[in-house]
């Protein structure tokens, strides 16, 4: 059954329009464009001639038009144009085209076959022409497949520099948010998500993005971790590509998700986290899902894609593992640092809680002289670390109950060089030798060990000579009783610009009252006691 169908053509059928008005040129003669599809059969879609009586979306009523559909079907199955007498002197022509499409005509002729040979030249031009058509659209893409190739190199570098093994200063989520922006255009997504995986909580979304044509997300976080939720068994395994998951029954319960890639970060049975790309954007022009094998990756996720996120979870694992082992070390060094502290501690009643609090009491104060988090962190570290020295130190004097003479002053004043004699062969804790070495020099130039003046000093040295002063001044010692709160800080600001650095006494003030809270809620942590071990019936080993 031939049938009428809407006047308007879709924009599927541009190259046929154009084969329609170039057939009609070469032919001189009106041409009808008829198109098969598997649900409908042969529809006229345009008709030049106008001279067949068809009711819209109703029957041919022409009584030959079963001679034109025959024809038709013939042409079009020999890929070749046939003729076929109507009436004495008169021709039906049809002539095959591409895409299932075929034009028609009825010519009064005395030679058909000439005619038919005049319509197989103009098929051969247009077929050729079709094929340099899709030649240059072949071309087209593949040069934007190599630009996209060469950006997702680019990303590729970006990633592995910011992940780089030496990066310990951000978290895997800043780290990861920082990309995603890269990583969504590189994989052509609408929206992508970071999923953080926690072993004593929930799993949250951390970071996402998404195509600056979207004003916000279609999807709603409860959408997400649902998502991640269902299928993250699956993608434990290998990369989950889901496309045209809105045509399926599990995608209606996601209805803003026409497409999605989901891959695990880190270890199948316990990762950091996922990847979730959703909606894969269209390059090119919208219509049914009948493109050419070598288009198809502009319309559906692949394992370009794919391939570009499990890289780039590769990476951000490795990153959160080199993390965790940072960590660990940095773990291990407090611990080797307090053990030291501890050595101290043991051999001076006065030490015991002053490295701790000159640590604290430094930290705040270089954060409020403008230190970054990593800088007051390793500031904390020098502090614990800074009278180390006084382990070389004789006990009688570090003990002794009363004031020390000139012999026994000098004996003290040795201890910033001891300390760096102990500490300058550890490579890792190189930072705290400016620290260790100059926190009793003064500003006027009369400190020690090396006499340094103003902005000569470390401003490390600066800022625990502060710190270490205050507690000093506001501890009990041997020899007396600790002073009041209010006369050290009379001390250190009428010290400012000759004992110690104005600024740093400065911001000393402007935090008083954090520091003053800091003194009052200090407590030292007690060593635990070993528990002797018990003794039992001697046993005998067979």
């Amino acid at each position: 059954m031939i049938t009428h169908v809407t006047t308007s053509c879709d924009p599927e059928q541009t190259w046929q329009q154009q084969a329609l008005t170039a057939l009609e040129s070469a032919l001189g003669q009106p041409l009808d464009l008829w198109s098969s599809r598997p649900a409908t059969g042969w529809t006229l879609q345009q008709s030049s001639s106008r001279q067949y009586e068809i009711e819209p979306f109703g029957e041919v009523a022409h009584e030959n038009e079963p001679q034109l559909l025959e024809l038709i079907q013939k042409a079009t199955s020999q890929d070749k144009p046939l003729s076929k007498q109507r009436s004495p002197g008169e021709y039906l022509l049809a002539i095959p085209l591409s895409d299932n499409a075929a034009a028609t005509t009825s010519v009064s002729t005395d030679r058909p076959e000439l005619l038919v040979g005049l319509a197989d030249v103009g098929k051969r031009f247009l077929d050729q022409q079709e094929d340099l058509i899709r030649l240059r659209e072949e071309n087209d893409f593949f040069l934007k497949q190599v630009s996209d190739d060469f950006e997702e190199l680019t990303f590729l570098r970006s990633i592995a520099e910011r992940l780089g093994l030496g990066d310990s200063t951000h978290t895997i989520e800043q780290l990861t948010a920082a990309s995603l922006p890269e990583l969504g255009k590189s994989t052509h997504s609408e929206e992508l998500f970071f999923v953080a995986n926690s072993d004593d909580a929930a799993p949250e979304i951390v970071a996402q993005w998404q195509m600056d044509e979207l004003d916000e997300s279609a999807n709603e976080e409860a959408t997400i971790l649902h998502l991640v939720q269902e299928y993250q068994t699956a993608a434990a395994v290998q990369p989950l590509i889901k496309n045209s998951f809105d045509s399926t029954e599990a995608g209606r319960l996601f209805p803003s998700v026409r497409d999605f890639i989901l891959v695990s970060v880190g270890a199948t049975s316990t990762p950091v986290g996922w990847f979730l790309a959703i909606n894969r954007r269209v390059e090119h022009e919208q219509g049914p899902r009948n493109y050419p094998e070598w288009r198809l990756n502009q319309h559906e996720f692949g394992t370009s894609e794919a391939s570009l996120l499990s890289t780039a979870s590769a990476m951000a694992a490795s990153h959160a593992n080199n993390l965790a082992l940072f960590q660990e070390r940095e773990m291990l060094l407090v611990n080797v640092v307090r053990t030291l502290v501890s050595a101290v501690e043991a051999k001076d009643n006065y030490t015991c809680g002053h490295s701790e609090r000159v640590a604290l009491y430094g930290k705040r104060l270089a954060q409020q002289v403008g230190y970054s988090e990593e800088a007051c962190q390793l500031l904390y570290l020098t502090g614990l670390l800074h009278d180390v020295g006084k382990i070389a130190i004789n006990d009688a004097i570090l003990n002794k109950p009363d004031g020390l003479t000139d012999e026994e002053f000098a004996e003290i004043q040795r201890h910033p060089e001891e300390g760096w004699k102990i500490l300058q062969e550890l490579q890792q804790l190189s930072y705290v030798l400016p620290g260790v070495l100059h926190h009793h020099e003064r500003i006027d130039g009369k400190g020690y060990p090396d006499g340094l003046q103003g902005l000569d000093i470390p401003l490390d040295g600066r800022v625990l000579a502060v710190a270490d002063a205050y507690d000093a001044m506001t501890s009990d010692r041997a020899y007396r009783t600790g002073m009041p709160h209010d006369k050290a800080i009379s001390i250190l600001r009428d010290g400012a610009g000759t004992q110690w650095d104005t600024e740093a006494i400065a911001a000393f003030l402007e935090i008083e009252s954090e520091i003053t809270t800091i003194r009052k809620s200090y407590r030292r942590i007690e060593k635990p006691n070993r528990r002797p071990t018990p003794v039992g019936p001697a046993t005998t080993t067979p």
